[in-house]
């Protein structure tokens, strides 16, 4: 069979059996269609509105509730201790009389301070304005003069100072020259002694090494005293070190200065002395060894006692030299100390004069400026400034006096006293001290949220449903914005009190309802649901507007006022466009 007669038998199979290919049909297409349509993702159903054009108003809502101002509950604003009652209960009172008052000696103090620098700053200020007297301008002129005066007088001291300081100086120095010419002879007499004694000292130290340079020596120290020898050495070595030094200073230019460098080298003369007497106990106390016989051990004791002795003799000399220099310059020192003294004196006299002339100048710098400021008189900013002075004066006056004030409990309209709940020496009560009935009218009281408080504003026009007059809109106008906010259950809210435009003898206080207030409108604009106002990813404000071939549009939008209904006034949208309220998906 061909190919070609396949599609013949498979129609023909067909036509054999219709009425099972029939039924088959009827089932596979419904199936197949239904499978088809869950497919496919699920188009999204919107809840649209109309964006229409009208009127729109604005109204905050609250519960209301009907309360007086004569029912005044009446409390001290500071606490303390009642000194005087002055009402009773069930006593008629007027506005402004005094109920109640406490002890407030310090603070009526406090009020006649502060009015007596009122009164001060405004002496000052009035002085400023009437200028200085003459006589004071007279005083000042003679308070300048005395001080030009002092300074000249400070000045011709600090000339004479400068002028005695200078001859002593002089003087000073010729007794120097003069002292150093006449005491040349005994200066270089005592430099010849001064080398020569250090000279013989310093024979005096080498005979020593010699002594304890011998074999017979060291080996009986070595046997006895070595640690006697080490200290020995030891001072030795340090006074040949001094004296050494004391041969290399420059020869003395004065007799002064021989006179210090005498002392000093017969200070190191001195300790040679003890070096060498040392020296000689050492000897005297070694032991006779099969070296160190005693024959070996006098002689060198004999050595030893040989320069102790020419060292004490050149002690002497220094001595002699020391006398006959200081006696020969006794004179001169004296005449010395006396100019010395002298330049000291003038110094001080001058370093005086120096600062009474500072001071003096300083002075009569400030005299001078003083008496210029008084014979130009007051300028326009210090009569400001003084003003502000008596201002600053008179606003602590006011505090003082309002410190006073708030010791007393004063009735704030005509009434009647329904309470007294304070008596005199007790301390001031938690709650109210007086209760005052008086005739102020009904008002209503309502909380309003932080977010619409900003929106009531003084004489905006409202109404009240009272629960208890169904149907019955009372009209009402803002009179009063608590500026603090009222804690209600954890939540910020906001007292706004209106008064009723007409008197209503059937309300009583306590009734509630719900009262609203008009806080604005707007005419002839086009307004969509608040719900179809949506921000995009940039914050901006967006209504999606769904086109008549169901396209969607982001519109960027301004909006306004909101108002009843849940409606809000927006830009860019014309009347009659559909926006989208919600998407159900």
């Amino acid at each position: 069979m061909s190919i070609a007669s396949y599609p013949s038998r498979f129609f023909y199979t067909l036509w054999r059996n219709k009425w099972k290919t029939l039924i088959a049909l009827l089932v596979i297409v419904p199936v197949a269609s239904a499978v088809y349509k869950l497919s496919q993702p699920k188009q999204p159903e919107y809840v649209t509105a109309d964006a229409t054009r009208g009127d729109l108003t604005q109204i905050v809502e609250a519960v209301g509730t009907i309360v007086s101002d004569r029912n005044l509950e009446l409390q001290f604003k500071t606490p303390g201790i009642v000194s005087q009652v002055y009402v009773r209960e069930g006593q008629k009172v007027h506005a402004g009389q005094k109920l109640a008052a406490l002890r407030a000696g310090s603070l009526g103090a406090g009020i006649a301070s502060a009015a007596a620098s009122v009164r001060e700053m405004q002496v000052q200020l009035q002085a400023l304005k009437e200028g200085t007297r003459p006589e004071e301008l007279a005083v000042s002129e003679a308070t300048v003069a005395n001080k030009r005066a002092s300074l000249g007088t400070a000045k011709t001291a600090l000339k004479t100072a400068l002028v005695s300081l200078k001859s002593s100086q002089d003087n000073l120095q010729a007794l120097k020259d003069e002292a150093g010419i006449n005491l040349q002879g005994q200066v270089s007499t005592a430099v010849n002694v001064i080398n020569e004694k250090i000279s013989r000292s310093e024979q005096a130290l080498q005979t020593i090494d010699d002594v304890f340079a011998n074999n017979d020596v060291q080996d009986a120290i070595i046997k006895s005293s070595p640690g006697n020898y080490n200290d020995l050495q030891k001072q030795k070595n340090a006074v040949r070190q001094t004296l050494t030094l004391l041969r290399a200073k420059t020869l003395p230019a004065d007799y002064q200065g021989a006179l210090q460098l005498l002392s000093l080298v017969r200070t190191a003369i001195g300790q040679a002395a003890s070096v060498t007497d040392a020296a000689y106990n050492t000897v005297s106390g070694l032991p006779e060894t099969n070296y160190l016989t005693a024959s070996k051990r006098e002689a060198y004791k004999a050595q030893l006692a040989t320069e102790k002795n020419a060292i004490i003799a050149a002690l002497s000399s220094l001595d002699a030299s020391v006398s006959a220099l200081q006696n020969a310059s006794a004179t001169y020192n004296t005449r010395i100390s006396a100019e010395e003294a002298s330049i000291v004196a003038s110094q001080g006299a001058a370093d005086k004069a120096q600062s009474d002339i500072q001071i003096y100048e300083t002075s009569l710098m400030i005299d001078e400026a003083q008496l210029n400021l008084k014979r130009a008189g007051a300028r326009p900013t210090d009569l400001a400034a003084a003003e502000a002075r008596v201002r600053q004066m008179q606003a602590g006056l006011a505090r003082a006096s309002a410190d006073y004030g708030d010791t007393v409990i004063v009735a704030p309209v005509d009434g009647t006293v329904t309470k007294v709940d304070v008596k005199t020496g007790e301390s001031t009560p938690v709650g109210p001290a007086i209760t005052l009935l008086g005739k102020a009218p009904l008002r209503v009281e309502m909380l309003a949220s932080e977010v619409d408080v900003p929106k009531i504003k003084l004489s905006q026009s409202g109404s009240i449903e009272l629960d208890a007059f169904k149907d019955v809109h009372y009209t009402l106008h803002v009179s009063e914005i608590a500026d603090a906010p009222t804690d209600v259950s954890g939540v910020s809210k906001y007292k706004v009190k209106l008064d009723f435009v007409y008197p209503h003898t059937e309300i009583k206080i306590g009734m509630s309802g719900n009262a609203d207030i008009t806080t604005g409108s707007s005419k002839n604009i086009v307004m969509v649901p608040l719900r179809a106002v949506l921000q995009d990813s940039s914050g901006q404000k967006i209504v999606r507007v769904l086109g008549k071939d169901g396209t969607i549009e982001d519109r960027f939008v301004k909006t306004g006022m909101e108002g009843q209904g849940g409606n809000i006034e927006v830009s860019d949208v014309k009347e009659g466009e559909k926006v989208i309220v919600l998407v159900k998906k």
